[in-house]
């Protein structure tokens, strides 16, 4: 036999036993809809924490950001003072 027919004789259409549907309804009743409440109340929770955890790496960034800018400000403001008294002193 060739990988074609093979693949077609495995995948030919079956029919499913008696009562499969029933059984597959009762399965997914009312217990399954809790456990996707539970499943919705998980996915939730796990956005909001990933929320957070990116709104308080945004906030580190922010401080960090400031404390560069507040040392680069600091070292202009040394060095005009600097060439300041250069100038003063000819």
């Amino acid at each position: 036999m060739n990988l074609e027919s093979e693949l077609k004789e495995v995948l030919r259409r079956v029919n499913p036993p008696s009562g499969f549907s029933k059984r597959v309804m009762r399965s997914v009743g009312p217990a399954s809809a809790g456990r996707l409440k539970s499943a919705r109340t998980r996915a939730l929770a796990a956005a909001a924490m990933l929320a957070l955890a990116i709104g308080g790496w945004g906030v580190h960034e922010t401080l960090r950001a400031r404390n560069e800018l507040l040392t680069a400000m600091r070292i202009a403001s040394q060095k005009v003072a600097h060439a300041q008294q250069a100038v003063t002193r000819r």
